[in-house]
Parts: structure tokens; sequence; C-alpha cells
């Protein structure tokens, strides 16, 4: 029905697991960035799609690896993520960035969007054909402890935590989060037809809540 599930690690998302199983019974595609994926894996819900723009290794974050899912790896990824998809669904697409204009890329379509893999799913979605998105996980901030930035209960250490403001409500989040939640609002001014509903009680959902209060489009 044009809507694309999006899934990330924010620490808000496993409380959705059961909406995310309905939009799965729905028949929209899931999109599983990073983390996310062997999650939803353990709990009966193949993701279609997995994304990743890391540079770093990330293969532990595919123990559950399918033939279900198609997996969209950015030709910046590290070989070990290639090793580990050996024989499974594996589609590779160029990451834009101001730093890589490289002499391997010319002619070659790349695909920009942000600097994580959250906000490149997105728009690599958008690039698929899809107008309408449905976020789960995108908190870009972190827990309420100020301390746990993934679901998985992974920290973010002791320094570079920056507060941010949305209508006067406070959020806690590393340069990343700070970063992701500022890209994102540029999707509204570089992106036609772009449609978003974020659940849960992050930082990405009052920016939507609060241009929704003003009347703009989210």
């Amino acid at each position: 029905d044009g809507w694309l599930v999006c899934v990330g690690s924010g620490p808000s998302m496993p409380a959705h697991l059961e909406e995310i199983r309905a939009e799965r019974a729905k028949g929209r595609p899931i999109l599983a960035v990073k983390g996310a994926h062997d999650f939803l894996c353990r709990n009966g819900i193949e993701p279609d799609l997995w994304i990743c723009v890391d540079p770093r290794d990330r293969s532990y974050l595919l123990e559950e690896a399918n033939l279900h899912t198609t997996y969209l790896i950015s030709s910046r990824c590290d070989p070990s993520i290639f090793d580990k998809l050996e024989g499974k669904h594996v589609l590779v697409f160029h990451s834009w960035s101001e730093d890589e204009h490289l002499p391997c890329f010319e002619g070659k379509f790349m695909i920009g969007g942000g600097s994580t893999s959250g906000m490149r799913g997105i728009t690599v979605g958008y690039v698929l054909g899809f107008r309408n998105f449905l976020l789960y996980g995108y908190d870009s901030c972190l827990a309420e402890d100020m301390k746990t930035k993934r679901f998985t209960g992974e920290g973010v250490g002791e320094k570079g935590i920056v507060d941010v403001y949305v209508e006067g409500r406070q959020f806690w989040c590393n340069g990343a989060m700070a970063q992701q939640a500022k890209e994102f609002q540029d999707y509204y001014t570089s992106l036609e037809r772009f449609h978003v509903e974020v659940k849960g009680d992050g930082l990405i959902a009052a920016i939507v809540a609060a241009r929704k209060a003003r009347g703009f489009q989210a």
C-alpha cells in the first residue's frame, strides 16, 4: 500500500514488537537497520530488507542471516559483512558523501541522505519508490537513564553528551544522534511527497509531533 516499515535499534523498539508483527500481517515490507535484524528474526519476523552503510565490522549483527531478507550493503562496508552473507541475497549500492569523491565512483549512481544507516535506509526506500515511511526504534536519543543508546542495553559512554530541546522538552543525545535528528529534518525540503509516522517517544517522534502541531506536513 505504499508504506515502508523501517525498524531501528533505539531503546523504544522492543515495546512495539507486536505492532511490527501486525505491519507484516498487512503485507507491508520491513526494512531492518543493523542491530534490529537479529532481534526481529528471533521473534519470528524476518525482515524483507536490511541495510548497513557502516565501514566498521558489523558482521556480528547477522547471526540470523537468512534467505528471505535482501541485504542492502554499501560498497564501503567492511569485507567481513560480505563474507558473513555469502550465499544470501545481497544488493550493493554506493553511498554518497562529501568525503568520497573518488575516481572509482565516477559515473556511478550514489545514494546520499544522512550519515547513519537509519537515515540512508529512508533514502534507499525513497529511491525504490516509497513515499510513506513508518519508523520504529528511530529514537535518535538516549533512554530516560541518559546512558542507554540501543535496545540491547549498549551504553553511550561519558563524553560527548549533548542536550537537545523540542518545544521545551529536553532530550539527551550523543553527537551522532543529534546529527541524525538534524539530517532527518532535511527530508522535508529535499524529498517531494515525503510522509512519515514515528512510533515511540523519542527525539524524532517529538520533531514530527511539533511539525503537526504547527500545521506542517508530517
